[in-house]
């Protein structure tokens, strides 16, 4: 998968997420953007900001997404997963041990290979 359409695939899913993606990508490559940069510069922020203020139902559809994304089986797309979204916020899943009852079972492995 290129980032184009992982990108795509963020935006489309989180349509609240479009202007923080579009002040992202709009000084850089455009839908273009290496995802890893997306990915850490948008979504992540949204999914720690999600998890500290305690927004349970929008940060279980964004792991859900994420196990999505981790079903697909594309080396790329794992590795976005596990670098910019998990490593980033592992520490988080040290602090607050009940997240991971809100992973999937490829969530929870990524989670893992990243501690």
């Amino acid at each position: 998968m290129v980032s184009a359409e992982l990108n795509r695939m963020l935006v489309n899913k989180f349509a609240n997420l479009r202007e923080k993606y579009l002040d992202e990508v709009s000084w850089q490559e455009g839908d273009d953007t290496g995802s890893h940069t997306v990915f850490g510069d948008v979504l992540t922020p949204y999914l720690k900001e999600c998890i500290l203020k305690d927004r349970k139902q929008e940060y279980q559809i964004v792991f859900d997404f994420i196990e999505k994304l981790l079903g697909l089986g594309d080396e790329y797309v794992d590795n976005v997963v596990y670098l910019s979204v998990f490593e980033s916020l592992a520490y988080l899943f040290e602090e607050k041990a009940f997240l991971r009852s809100f992973l999937g079972e490829r969530c929870k492995l990524a989670l893992d290979e990243v501690k």
